[in-house]
């Protein structure tokens, strides 16, 4: 587990693709990825050993080989994967542009 200053404490990676995040605050967050994988942006992290590099510069989570590529996730894009459900379909705006304006 590495611990750094910042943002964030500690990142531990945990079975299933889930990841404990301790903030600074001492909020600890554990957070499921498998919603994520699908994704263009975290679709990599579905390969065991990516996601397992796991870790944290207290600015930024970080996972990847050092001097390779990174996937990068700052303070506020970490709040967003938490904060935002998005394994839920939104609002049907459909309806409301099918109406005649005039």
């Amino acid at each position: 587990m590495e611990t750094q200053s910042g943002f964030f404490r500690s990142v531990h990676p945990l079975p299933m693709h889930t990841l404990e995040v301790v903030m600074e605050t001492d909020t600890h967050i554990v957070f499921d990825f498998t919603s994520r994988l699908g994704t263009m942006r975290f679709g990599a992290l579905v390969d065991d050993e990516l996601f397992s590099s796991a870790r944290t510069d207290g600015n930024c989570i970080l996972f990847g080989k050092p001097g390779a590529p990174e996937i990068r996730i700052g303070p506020a894009d970490f709040a967003d994967l938490v904060l935002v459900d998005r394994t839920i379909d939104g609002p049907d705006y459909g309806s409301i542009f099918s109406k005649e304006l005039y």
